[in-house]
Order: C-alpha cells, then structure tokens, then sequence
C-alpha cells in the first residue's frame, strides 16, 4: 500500500467530486456558466459577480459531540475567534429550520454545484440531514458533509446513502484512543474505526457511489500513527488525506505536547494582497439565516451579515449582488485583506481547503 504520500488530497478530491456529479447528471450548462461566471468575475476584478455562487455552505446546527480543543471548551462552549473579545462571549448555538433551508435550495438549485452541508457543527446531529439531502439530490443539487463519526451507525448510514449523498469526509486525529482523545474529547476511535468499515461494507452492498475520504489531521504527537489510519483507509477504499492540525488552545491543556509542535504548511507570508475568491464565489448562511461572505465569519462574534435571510421574504439572487455584497467586495478590491479584521491574517487561498 501507497503510505507515502504527506500532503492533503483535495485536489484530487475535487476532481472526483466532479466526475462523479457529472455521471449523476447534477452538473448542467446553466450551472457551468454560473461557475464560470464566478471565477470570471473575481480573476477580472469585478465587484458583480454572476447570478448565484457556485457553492452555499449551511450550518445546519452548530452543535458538535467531539469537543475538540481547538473549537470548543470542554463543557461544548464554542470559542470566539475573534480577538477583540477575548473569548468572553461564547458564540450562540441554534438550529437552522429545515424550511428555511428547502428556500434557499429551491431558490439557487438551477445554478450551485454543489451544498455543503456543515460548518462547524456535527451534521449528523441534525435529525433531518437525511431530508435535508435528499431535498438537494431531487433537484440535482450536489452535497457533502465532514463529520467527526461518532455518529455514523448503521441506521444513518443506510439513511445517508438512500438521500443520495455524494461525499463524506470523516476527520480523525489519532488512531488509539489515548492518542484520539487528546483533540477529539467526546469521542472514541474504536467506534469509528467499526462505524468506517460498517459504512465500506453497506456502500459495497448497495454498490452505492458516494465517495469517503478518511481525513487525518496531522500533529508532531500522532504523527506515529498516520501509517496505520492510512493503511485502514485504503484497505476500505476510502481516499485518506492529511492536513495540519490546529494547535489553537493546545499549549493551555497539553503544554509538553505543545512545545513539540510548529506550525504546519504555513505561507512564507500572509496573502494580504492576494484577491480572495469566497466573497465571489461561495456564500456561507449561518443557522440563524445570517449570510456571511465565509465560514470564519460564524466563530467571529457579532459579525455584521451580508444580509439575514428570512424565509417567505428573502431572496438569494437579490442578496448575492446586493448593496452590502458588493461593498464587501469593493473593499476587498481596494484594500484587499487588510480590510477586514477577520480577513487580515488569513492564510487560505482559493476555496479547495472545504473540500
């Protein structure tokens, strides 16, 4: 088995994914053009973008089982990234209606390619992700959710595979439980390790398509322990990816581990001037209808939306180049990066680290 390999795998991912939905008849030349349109409209500085974006991201529920340390206290507490507070007000949890999602569907189905169904929540944990993907999958709209798989029984996964979801991605961060638990806090890899092979197992039976990605989050600590997750993943016929992990709150709870790691993959530095492709391209709504220009902006507390959506009323082409839209984008077009706070120490080009 190939083991070799250092790097995350989302390149290839998405090239998958695209093959995949194409067989799946979920790709339309309406939906090419609007993508088209999009990167057009960014590479030639335009504060228009096309009708739609290309990909809507939707926190369906912002409540998560695994605890991890970089996202959340250990009472579930979500961190406030946003250093002007200094962690003082946890960010607000809540449940987005499955109406309001089924609207905005409804609304942009003709044009996205794809809906990403998380953000920072565990998707499982929303009782009608089933619902909610198969009400994509009718309209031929593309999905894909990551999940840590704690959740992933036998009963969800045959109700996943029946929605006609096209990829998951499950995150881990170790292979022993010792190793497991030092970022996943709620959860237990022996579970996951026998949910993954359940799934291999039904996804065969039903010579179902979707597409699994075992997705190893990459610290100096469990770096003995990437060989045998990868050798688990491909024996199952999952692709496996590493990324860096996040070593946010890590020096607080493990200091001896800590002071072993360094940052991973990092910029030589930050692409200030570098025109990001989100604020043209993928638009995020919060479980509250808030619409936000990325997925950071639902861990900055008290972020202004580009818009709230409310269902009945709303309308996602209006909003998508609507005035605040636009006055985003003209800053990123005038200031770039340093605009905006939030934007300014960011590290992510194009918008292939979703996948």
């Amino acid at each position: 088995m190939n083991t070799g390999f250092v790097k995350n795998r989302y390149i290839w991912a998405r090239v998958k994914i695209a093959f995949s939905v194409l067989l799946k008849g979920k790709v339309s030349v309406k939906k090419i053009l609007n993508a088209a349109h999009c990167w057009f409209a960014q590479k030639f500085r335009f504060v228009k973008a096309a009708q739609f974006p290309f990909m809507i991201n939707f926190e369906l529920w912002n409540e998560c089982n695994a605890k991890c340390t970089f996202c959340r206290t250990a009472e579930g507490d979500i961190y406030d990234q946003n250093p002007a507070n200094n962690g003082k007000s946890p960010v607000a949890k809540g449940k987005m209606s499955l109406d309001m999602y089924k609207e905005i569907i409804e609304q942009s189905k003709d044009h996205i390619l794809i809906a990403v169904l998380y953000v920072n929540g565990e998707p499982l944990m929303y009782t009608d992700l089933d619902k909610a993907i198969k009400f994509a999958s009718d309209r031929g709209v593309a999905t894909l959710i990551s999940t840590n798989g704690e959740l992933l029984t036998e009963k969800n996964i045959e109700k996943l595979l029946e929605s006609g979801l096209d990829f998951i991605k499950i995150a881990i961060s170790g292979f022993s439980q010792e190793i497991f638990t030092i970022q996943h806090r709620g959860c237990h890899i022996e579970k996951i390790k026998e949910n993954l092979q359940n799934l291999a197992r039904l996804r065969d039976k039903r010579n179902n398509k979707i597409l699994v990605m075992l997705d190893y989050i990459y610290y100096e600590y469990n770096a003995h322990e990437f060989k045998p997750a990868v050798e688990f993943g491909q024996k199952l016929g999952f692709m496996v990816s590493r990324r860096p992990g996040n070593l946010y709150k890590l020096s607080e709870e493990y200091p001896e581990l800590a002071q072993n790691e360094k940052p991973q993959e990092q910029p030589t530095s930050l692409p200030v001037k570098e025109l990001c492709d989100w604020p043209w391209k993928v638009m995020t709504v919060n479980w509250d209808g808030n619409i936000f220009p990325c997925c950071d902006y639902v861990v900055w507390y008290k972020q202004t939306p580009n818009a709230t959506f409310v269902t009945g009323e709303s309308n996602i082409k209006e909003i998508w180049n609507g005035p605040t839209v636009l006055d985003n984008r003209t800053v990123h077009l005038t200031k770039g990066r340093v605009g905006y706070d939030i934007c300014s120490k960011c590290t992510r080009t194009g918008t292939a680290f979703k996948f």
